[in-house]
Parts: structure tokens; C-alpha cells; sequence
């Protein structure tokens, strides 16, 4: 058997991400309060990057060198004092909401309670998930705190703010809410109790003969319940992707023209700190100590590099997309437009990918109120196919138009997907059912059966 050994050469093309790149662009996805944040981790782990005092900014005539990038107006700046640059954006950055357990124990703070109770109720506050609530049985509530201790713990977490906190169903959550000496308490713990299931089909004409009561006290009885909170520690959650800050703003400007202006006014002035940079050029500085801080400067700038780049583009796709809706900025959602990501791309000489990173998570506040960048895209084929021509409608004006026509239906005969397809192609929106169906659902609206109203309302 012979072995035989071959040399041979071969030519492909592969693209090589570099680090700066991968910073660019996980910079290019986040929203101006995702870059506030990421600043100020660099900052606090970053000794040669500082945030700029505003009586330390260069004025308008003088020259701005490469290591000076103001990507914004920094709020919260002193302009007196010498205190450290870092605590002061540190120091501007808004602070968190008190989480759920921090109000809990502050209402805790003047009551005296023995030492032992005190201690279980903190135990119990840490059980709490995220909704509130405390989802243990009883068995394991006598393991966590005691058998002797459930009670005068769980009573003494049901009298704090908001109401419902400790409960252990979001049932009981919301009957917590109701007062005890409340007449329509009973009825409203069998509504929650016992015809749930029907309610959530629109079954009130049922629902009402098997309680003896007429429809529309079921309807008052339902719209009672629904201001009640089944998760009422929920609203101490922070949800940063909640947090709506516009990262575009679309400006007037002349007669018929409009100006798109990236509003990056939460960010800091970000510039080299000189007594490193001196450092590391000095000559009796140590071999190590260079090759530190060397690093650490590479990545602040990499990072205002990074910054500087994401203003760019974001200003040059957001200019792009509001060229293209033009009709929506003069006259609203209705006039939005068809487009694709692909349109901007080739407009601008850059991939699909990098409008898409783009507008993730961007906002833009118009005249006409504050939108996503996404929502002015048509990412749906059947929608794009139905909206072609000069007068073709956008996503955005299609689901202004169904929300337009459940909002002016009869209540007690809602419009069908089907009637919702024919209501829409009389608008020259021409649409499959599917795709209303979808969209539907999108904008939070529920079926006809079971937005149909009962009873004489």
C-alpha cells in the first residue's frame, strides 16, 4: 500500500471581524439609554477615559483634535469645583426606582414588630417573584418560615402597598384589592373563582343566569375587576426596554423641508485623559505600566471611535427614511408609505444588516408623536404586495386603519376579519385575511366574538 503526500494551494475570500468592528457594531444596535449605560461601565473600569466638564470644552472657533468627540450635550455637568470627571457623569446618571422588597421594608421602618416576626417577614419579602406574589404552598410557606409565623407574617405583608402583595394566586392578588364590607365581593369572587373561563369567552348572557343577576350588572361587575391588578408588584420592575427616549428627532425646517437631527443630548462629552496619555509617552515611565495603559487607551478610543460612527449612521439612515416619508411627516399615520430595508441600503451604499442594526430599539419624535424607526418599514411580503403604485399605503397606515374601523364599529355587531379585509380593499388596501388577522392581533385587538358587547351598553 502506498501513501502518497500532496501539497496544495487554495484562494478564498474571508471576512475577518476585527475586535473595533465587533464594537461598532454592538454600538450601532443600542438605543441611546443602552449607550448611556455601557458609558458608564467603561468609564468606571477605564482610568484614561474621562467625561468632559462643560466650562473645559473647547469653543466653537477653536479646532477639536481626534482625542476630543462630543457626541452630545452633557447634562448634570458643575462648572465650578475640580472634582473627579468620572463622579460627576457617575454622579448625573439618573438613578433606579426603589425595587419592590426596598418599599416593602420601608414601611416597615416605624412599626414595631419582635425580632423574630421582623425576621421571617424579610424571609417572606425575598420569596416574593417579580409579579408580587408569593407562589408557595402551605407546606413549604411552614418550612420557610415556621408554622406559628405564617400567619402573623402573611398578615402583616397583606396590610403593605400596593394591595395584593404576598398573595398567593394573581386571584387572590386581585379580590385582596376589593374591601372586605364590599356587597359585590361575593359576586366578584365567583365571577374570578368560578366563571373566569366564560368571561374570557364573552359568555356574559350564560354567565348572568347562572349567577341570577341581569347582564349589565355583570358588565359593571367585570369593569370593576378589571381595575384591579393581578400582579400589583410589577410596576417595580425595571424594564429598560421600556424606557422609550427618542433617538431622532425630526425638525421643520423652511417652507416644505424637514431636518433629522440625532438627539444624543444624554450623553457625555468624551475625551482622553491627558495625564495618562503624558504617561505613556513619557520616557522613564515603566515598561509595564506602558503596556497598561496603552491598552486602556486603545479602548477608550476604539469606543469614541465606535460612538462617532453610530451618530453617522444613524443620522444618514434616519434622514434617508424620512425622505421617503415625506407624506407621513406632512399628514400623519394614514400617509405612511411602503418600504423596504433594502431601499435605504442601496441609497446609502451599506448592507441590509447595518439598517437593520440601525433602527433596532431607535425611536424618532415627529410632529405627529414618537414611533419606532422599525414601524416604517414593511417587513410582511402579503402587505407589500398589497400596497404598490403611487398611492400605495405603508404598515404604518394600515394599522392606523384597523384601528380606525374596530374604534368605529357597531359594539354589539363588531366587524369580522372578513368585513375588516372588504372594509380595507374599499380603502384601496388590499389585503389577505391572514395578514389582518395578524395585525390584528399586533395592535392588542381581540376577535370579533369577543369584542362583541352584551346587554344595553
Amino acid at each position: 500500500m502506498k501513501l502518497n503526500g500532496q501539497l496544495s494551494q487554495q484562494v478564498e475570500q474571508r471576512l475577518a471581524l476585527m475586535p473595533q468592528m465587533l464594537q461598532s457594531i454592538e454600538i450601532l444596535q443600542l438605543s441611546t439609554i443602552g449607550l448611556c449605560d455601557l458609558i458608564e461601565r467603561e468609564l468606571a473600569q477605564n482610568e484614561t477615559l474621562e467625561a468632559v466638564r462643560e466650562d473645559s470644552l473647547p469653543t466653537p472657533q477653536s479646532a477639536v483634535s481626534d482625542e476630543s468627540f462630543d457626541p452630545g450635550r452633557f447634562t448634570g455637568r458643575t462648572a465650578s469645583g475640580d472634582s473627579d470627571r468620572k463622579l460627576e457623569w457617575l454622579s448625573s446618571v439618573e438613578g433606579r426606582a426603589p425595587g419592590l422588597a426596598e418599599h416593602l421594608r420601608a414601611q416597615l421602618v416605624w412599626r414595631e414588630l419582635d425580632t423574630d416576626l421582623r425576621a421571617r417577614i424579610d424571609v417572606a419579602i425575598d420569596a416574593l417573584d417579580a409579579r408580587g406574589l408569593l407562589p408557595l404552598d402551605d407546606a413549604e410557606l411552614e418550612q420557610l418560615l415556621g408554622a406559628e409565623f405564617v400567619r402573623p407574617v402573611l398578615d402583616v405583608i397583606h396590610s403593605l402597598e400596593p394591595r395584593g402583595i404576598g398573595a398567593r394566586s394573581t386571584i387572590e392578588a386581585m379580590l385582596m384589592q376589593v374591601p372586605a364590607s364590599d356587597p359585590d365581593l361575593p359576586l366578584m369572587r365567583a365571577l374570578l373563582c368560578d366563571y373566569l373561563d366564560e368571561l374570557s369567552r364573552n359568555r356574559v348572557p350564560e354567565v348572568a343566569r347562572a349567577l341570577g343577576i341581569d347582564i349589565d350588572e355583570v358588565l359593571d361587575l367585570v369593569d370593576r375587576i378589571k381595575t384591579l391588578d393581578p400582579r400589583p408588584g410589577e410596576v417595580f420592575v425595571q424594564e429598560l426596554a421600556a424606557q422609550i427616549h427618542p433617538d431622532l428627532i425630526v425638525e421643520p425646517d423652511g417652507a416644505d423641508g424637514h431636518r433629522v437631527v440625532v438627539d444624543d443630548f444624554a450623553l457625555p462629552v468624551l475625551r482622553i485623559n491627558e495625564h495618562y496619555a503624558a504617561m505613556v509617552r513619557a520616557p522613564d515611565t515603566e515598561r509595564s505600566v506602558k503596556r497598561y495603559l496603552r491598552d486602556k487607551l486603545q479602548s477608550a478610543r476604539d469606543l469614541m471611535s465606535a460612538i462617532r460612527q453610530r451618530k453617522e449612521t444613524l443620522a444618514r439612515v434616519g434622514a434617508a427614511v424620512m425622505a421617503h416619508q415625506r407624506a407621513f411627516l406632512e399628514h400623519g399615520r394614514a400617509a405612511s408609505r411602503p418600504l423596504k430595508m433594502s431601499v435605504i441600503a442601496d441609497e446609502l451604499g451599506v448592507h441590509n444588516s447595518t439598517v437593520s442594526r440601525a433602527i433596532a430599539g431607535k425611536y424618532v419624535q415627529t410632529t405627529h408623536g414618537v414611533f419606532a424607526l422599525r414601524d416604517f418599514f414593511d417587513g410582511d411580503r402579503t402587505a407589500r404586495r398589497a400596497s404598490e403604485g403611487d398611492g400605495a399605503k405603508g404598515r404604518m397606515a394600515v394599522l392606523h386603519a384597523i384601528e380606525q374601523l374596530v374604534g368605529n364599529e357597531d359594539k354589539h355587531d363588531p366587524l369580522s376579519d372578513e368585513q375588516l379585509v372588504e372594509r380595507l380593499a374599499e380603502l384601496g388596501m388590499e389585503l389577505a385575511r391572514r395578514t389582518v388577522a395578524k395585525y390584528r392581533k399586533e395592535l392588542g385587538i381581540r376577535s370579533s366574538w369577543q369584542r362583541r358587547r352584551h346587554g344595553s351598553r
